[in-house]
């Protein structure tokens, strides 16, 4: 279904537990890893390293609870990917997000909740976003 799969990890530890998951497998994976430390701007305006295909490109995110950092998103936007596929465990810094989407240029074109744990107050949420023509 895709050309390549090139998953990028800006958290340390996200890298380091990775990296040691990858090392205990026995058999070769499809995705390219691309790591990437977030020590300085410099590194962080580096992030989307590669000559993607813009109009066919999806970047799937998935921050932490606390939403996508201001760098990460200025980079999104810059980019600008066919479409973001958005999960969140929070969605109230997903909406904050989601309203600097939509005004770099996206439509959102799903929204689907998630009540992975039931009888709590914690959901997860899906949104997808398509770059408008």
């Amino acid at each position: 279904i895709f050309e390549s799969d090139d998953p990028i990890e800006i958290a340390g530890h996200a890298v380091e537990q990775g990296d040691d998951e990858n090392d205990n497998m026995n058999e070769e994976t499809p995705c390219q890893q691309l790591q990437q430390q977030h020590n300085s701007q410099r590194e962080q305006s580096s992030l989307f390293v590669r000559d993607f295909p813009k109009d066919r490109t999806v970047v799937v995110v998935d921050p932490p609870r606390k939403g996508c950092s201001a760098e990460f998103l200025d980079q999104l936007y810059r980019f600008r990917p066919q479409r973001i596929v958005y999960m969140s465990c929070d969605p109230a810094t997903q909406a904050r997000d989601a309203r600097g989407i939509v005004d770099a240029g996206y439509e959102v074109t799903s929204i689907q909740p998630f009540d992975l744990f039931p009888q709590t107050r914690h959901i997860e949420n899906l949104m997808v976003f398509e770059k408008r023509s």
